[in-house]
């Protein structure tokens, strides 16, 4: 593990993660997680081994809304084991042959959730028949996975970091205004004389503002954006 803890950057981090994954039997490994809740799935870190050309065709048709291995890691905790028997409806069916023609056959994913509300999940994946002797591997080597799952979390937070600032919505000067005095409490009425413009540009502005942070109202951009320390509420 020390390869993994040692790390100078970004590349030697995944290599190490993807070395020992490959000591314990398992050729592709996937790396996915959201930062913080409000990114969309679309938007996650990823890091992987997986053929390129299966990682295109998974972005472009949207696979991650059908993936049940997505789902099942936004709401368990628990090791998920692939099997033909998870990919229930014919979509999945279809994913999962089409996964199969690039190596991914059998595998564990575990879930993240991680300490500051981080999520996703790690794929330990090998072209092995997902028989009976497949799950004894499993067995042996799912305590490794787990530990390496959770130096994953502890060890990706700079990484994560520089991803979720490229994902930050831009703001304009007048935008960051608009939004300090809507956290401060401010009605449009009011912002319109603070910024000494009418109350038709305040709308303006916070039309786009949620639309940047893709939220309904107003507060809630303005919550996200304290949060993010994008405007300081004072």
């Amino acid at each position: 593990m020390a390869p993994l803890l040692d790390a100078a950057d970004e590349a030697e981090w995944f290599g190490a993660i993807a070395g020992l994954a490959e000591t314990w039997g398992f050729d592709k490994l996937l790396i996915a997680m959201l930062p913080r809740p409000t990114i969309r799935l679309e938007d996650a870190y990823v890091r992987s081994t997986y053929s390129p050309i299966w990682r295109r065709t998974y972005d472009e048709q949207g696979l991650v809304h059908i993936d049940p291995t997505v789902s099942h890691c936004a709401t368990r905790a628990t090791p998920l084991i692939w099997s033909p028997d998870i990919f229930t409806t014919a979509s999945q069916q279809s994913m999962y042959e089409e996964a199969r023609a690039h190596g991914l056959r059998a595998g564990v994913t575990l879930p993240i959730h991680g300490p500051n509300q981080e999520a996703g999940m790690m794929c330990f994946v090998n072209d092995s028949n997902p028989s009976d002797e497949f799950w004894r591997h499993i067995n042996v080597a799912l305590p490794n996975l787990v530990l390496l799952r959770d130096l994953v979390i502890d060890t990706s937070q700079r990484h994560l970091n520089t991803h979720a600032q490229t994902l930050l919505p831009k703001l304009t000067p007048r935008e960051r205004e608009c939004l300090k005095w809507t956290a401060r409490g401010k009605s449009t009425w009011e912002i319109s004389h603070i910024l000494n413009c009418s109350e038709a540009v305040v709308n303006f502005h916070m039309k786009n503002i949620r639309t940047k942070f893709g939220v309904n109202s107003r507060r809630a951009a303005a919550v996200i954006a304290t949060q993010l320390g994008l405007i300081d509420p004072g």
